[in-house]
């Protein structure tokens, strides 16, 4: 009897166990229940979606105004803050040279236009022949100083130099004095071995110059043969003004005898470039001045032909040129922003010494990360705040260019986006901080729902749409849309406004 009930009730535990089993699974057939899910129901409205990114003001306009040429500021007619407009002067060099140079040409130009009498033409003739003695003297000094300064730069090396090397002029050098590493231990001893060669290199020029026809090639050779020695007399003195009693193991005494040794060594280099670059200055002179006077004898003795008077007016007209180039002009109009020099200083050619930017028009430019810069596009409208006066204060702009270059910034590739103000506003400085929204995409009156309920599967976008007992739902495939910046996404089918979504299941 105890084993029938037992089977009975094993029997009713089976039972029990299949049909919890088929409730499940009838469940299941109807969708998913789960006692708390939040959900948000399918509304109609806007989606924006927006770029955003910081970048600095700048004014449109901006000059760095720099001279062509070096020289001396003879008058600067301006100081920051002033206003200019295009074609006002900024600042003039000392222009008295050109001046000269103009006066002369001009001269030059009008006396080719006149009868040329007999005397005059001998006396051209002997300008001539003047000039040529002096250019070939100049050659013959070039050469001279060549070798001079091959013989004042050896002696540099073998007697003061070649002091802090034992076997110095054999294919293994070796500095004898305390370096710093075993790497300036090892450059200094190459060094000695390139100077060896280098030697020998512009001895065997000096042999080859048998005529004084090239001796500016051997003053320009001259010129390399120092310039690589004085690069080693650096290093070199580098190493002896490093010594110390401490760290060399020599005597006071002896290192003073070092330094006074590399002070004579440079000395004499420095003597030697002297030497040949005022022998290169005289022979260039020289051959200027026979250049002009022979051009003046042909021109002269030619008769002033069209073509060489056409020739001397191009030659009034560059040094016309060249008298306008001694004033800086502003390009654009504007406000003065910098001013460097004074009255009197010496200016480089390319140097930039004076600003102007233009009044009240400024642009942001901003760098666009990689994964953002296809949402961008010219005309974009933007909306900017400024640091000075804080996230309330809308200053608005639109896209005007997109640079196709990359500009690589902390490892990721950027785009420079650059955006115009609308609207002057003198609120608006150069070199602002601009907090700037760009609007890429905007969708009006269409269905909205959060992104976070938007299920990616492989691509395949669906949704899990709430039943109406609010406790089961059914996944639905749609059609995504623009993908807003506020956290919604549009829906272009597959659900239908007031229909509630899941979008997320505890």
């Amino acid at each position: 009897m105890k084993i029938f009930k037992r089977f009975r009730l094993r029997t009713y535990v089976i039972a029990g166990i299949i049909i919890l089993v088929i409730v499940f699974i009838a469940v299941a057939s109807r969708g998913s229940s789960v006692s708390n899910i939040e959900s948000a129901a399918v509304t109609r409205g806007n989606i924006v979606e927006q770029v955003s990114v910081t970048g600095k003001v700048s004014p449109i306009d901006k000059a760095d105004l720099a001279f062509e040429k070096s020289g001396v500021i003879s008058k600067i007619f301006v100081k920051v803050g002033d206003s200019v407009k295009a074609g006002d002067k900024i600042a003039a060099l000392d222009s008295a040279g050109d001046l000269a140079n103009l006066q002369s040409a001009q001269a030059k130009l009008d006396d080719m236009t006149r009868t040329l009498r007999p005397e005059e033409l001998s006396a051209e003739q002997a300008k001539v022949d003047s000039a040529k003695t002096a250019l070939d003297n100049a050659k013959t000094d070039a050469l001279n100083a060549a070798r001079d300064g091959y013989v004042e730069t050896e002696g540099a090396v073998v007697n003061y130099a070649d002091a802090f090397f034992t076997n110095p002029q054999s294919a293994n050098p070796t500095i004898k004095v305390t370096t710093q590493s075993q790497t300036q231990e090892n450059s200094i001893d190459a060094e000695r071995v390139a100077v060896t060669d280098e030697l020998a290199a512009w001895q065997a020029d000096l042999a080859a110059a048998t005529s004084t026809d090239r001796a500016a090639y051997y003053l320009s050779r001259a010129h390399g043969h120092l310039s690589m020695i004085k690069n080693f007399m650096n290093d070199l003195s580098g190493i002896a003004n490093y010594l110390s009693p401490g760290n060399s193991g020599l005597v006071q005494s002896a290192i003073d005898a070092y330094v006074g040794a590399m002070n004579s060594a440079q000395s004499a280099l420095n003597q030697a470039i002297s030497s040949v670059t005022t022998a290169e200055a005289e022979l260039q002179n020289a051959s200027a001045a026979y250049d002009e006077a022979r051009s003046n004898f042909i021109l002269k003795n030619a008769g002033s032909s069209p073509e060489a008077i056409a020739a001397q007016q191009a030659s009034v007209a560059y040094y016309q040129s060249a008298l306008d180039n001694d004033v800086l002009v502003s390009p654009i109009d504007g406000l003065v922003t910098r001013v460097d020099p004074s009255d009197g200083e010496f200016v480089s050619a390319g140097q930039s010494a004076f600003s102007v930017q233009s009044y009240g028009d400024y642009k942001v430019e901003a760098y666009v990360p990689e994964a953002d810069i296809a949402k961008v596009a010219l005309n974009n409208t933007a909306a900017i705040t400024l640091d000075a006066y804080g996230p309330d204060v809308n200053f608005p702009a639109v896209v005007t260019a997109i640079d196709p270059a990359e500009t690589v910034l902390e490892g990721v590739p950027t785009y420079k986006v650059t955006m115009h103000f609308t609207q002057k506003d003198d609120r608006v400085r150069s070199g602002m901080t601009a907090n700037t929204e760009i609007l890429t995409h905007e969708h009006d009156n269409v269905l909205t729902i959060p992104t976070r309920a938007v299920v990616d599967n492989s691509g395949q976008k669906s949704v899990r749409v709430l039943d109406a007992d609010g406790k089961t739902y059914r996944s639905v495939p749609v059609v995504a849309g623009l993908k807003g910046s506020d956290g919604m996404t549009e829906i272009i089918s597959g659900l239908t406004e007031g229909q509630k979504v899941v979008t997320y299941v505890k």
